[in-house]
């Protein structure tokens, strides 16, 4: 089992800071290395961070909250918990968020997504997000993912994909926003990111807001970051109605991709100017629907674009999409 690891050294996903620790321009990365485990109901997550850290978190030792959670996949339940370690002696703990889908019949069948943060150089309970030593992982993870367990790709056709994705909306307002000029809000969405992948051309393309609006939805991080956010300054530029649209990029026959090209950001109402930087990546399913084709395609993105009046938004997110046909397989 592996899992795919947007490795971000900053919480940027959750305050919006620059990517690279301390506010550098570290582009991330995805690790296709192992790090869950679900078993019995309890996810284990276990990692290795590049600097030599070694994070252990498990859903039973470490909740402190958990909840049902409504998953889209077929035949799946789903949970979520809020995990924190304090650290011995309360130093450089860590505080995560998980989400877990799971078929109770086949142990094998399971997806988790989520985050954690390494408070380093820090005490608990006086941690701070926008401390330059905090470090964020996002990841997705489950044994479809895992590339080194993918069967021959179909050499032909294409299959479409559609499914939800979420993150962090953050806007920076520029000259056009009157007093609010130099003024951020951030905020959770929630959207629907589609896909369609080419087999025959070997790539994969996409939007996140081309079905449906992206909303403010405040369910994931919000719950585990109200703890310590300071009030957010009332949303003018609402996320609805930007379009981010991903060209098609290649994919490796162990179905995973990832580039830092191709994105574009559209917005009927404003005027973006340029993006500055976009990324996005993942991996196609090891298992297959009833036509044969990887039944979802799983990842990440972000994007941070100017638009003319100076004003600048960043939109981090991670999605799940299912084909059609494994979602209709499972319909009522």
């Amino acid at each position: 089992m592996t899992r795919h690891l947007f490795l971000i050294l900053s919480a940027f996903l959750v305050l919006g800071c620059s990517l690279g620790g301390g506010g550098g321009k570290t582009a991330p990365r995805i690790d296709h290395t192992r790090a869950t485990t679900f078993e019995n109901d309890v996810l284990t997550i276990d990692y290795t961070h590049r600097d030599g850290a070694r994070v252990v978190l498990d859903t039973q030792r470490d909740a402190e909250s958990t909840a049902p959670f409504a998953t889209e996949m077929p035949a799946h339940a789903g949970r979520v918990w809020t995990l924190l370690q304090k650290g011995e002696d309360g130093k450089d703990p860590i505080l995560g968020y998980v989400v877990v889908s799971w078929n109770e019949d086949d142990p094998e069948d399971y997806l988790t997504a989520g985050w954690w943060i390494r408070f380093i150089n820090q005490r608990y309970p006086d941690i701070d997000p926008k401390h330059d030593d905090s470090q964020t992982v996002l990841f997705i993870d489950g044994p479809e993912l895992d590339p080194n367990f993918q069967p021959p790709l179909p050499a032909t056709g294409t299959a479409s994909y559609s499914g939800g994705a979420g993150g962090r909306y953050l806007y920076t307002y520029g000259d056009g926003w009157g007093d609010a000029k130099g003024k951020i809000s951030s905020e959770e969405f929630a959207g629907v990111a589609t896909f369609t992948a080419d087999f025959a051309a070997g790539t994969i393309e996409g939007c996140l807001g081309c079905e449906g609006d992206l909303t403010v939805q405040r369910l994931h991080l919000a719950s585990a970051f109200n703890r310590f956010e300071t009030e957010p300054v009332a949303l003018l530029a609402h996320p609805r109605d930007y379009e981010v649209r991903f060209a098609p990029t290649e994919f490796n026959p162990d179905g995973t991709f990832q580039t830092g090209e191709g994105v574009t950001v559209t917005h009927p109402g404003r005027s973006v100017e340029r993006v500055r930087t976009g990324y996005w990546g993942g991996g196609l399913s090891n298992r297959r629907d009833g036509a044969g084709n990887p039944r979802l395609v799983a990842g990440f993105n972000k994007v941070t674009f100017i638009e003319q009046d100076g004003s600048e938004s960043t939109i981090t997110a991670i999605f799940n999409a299912l084909s059609h046909e494994f979602r209709a397989e499972g319909a009522p």
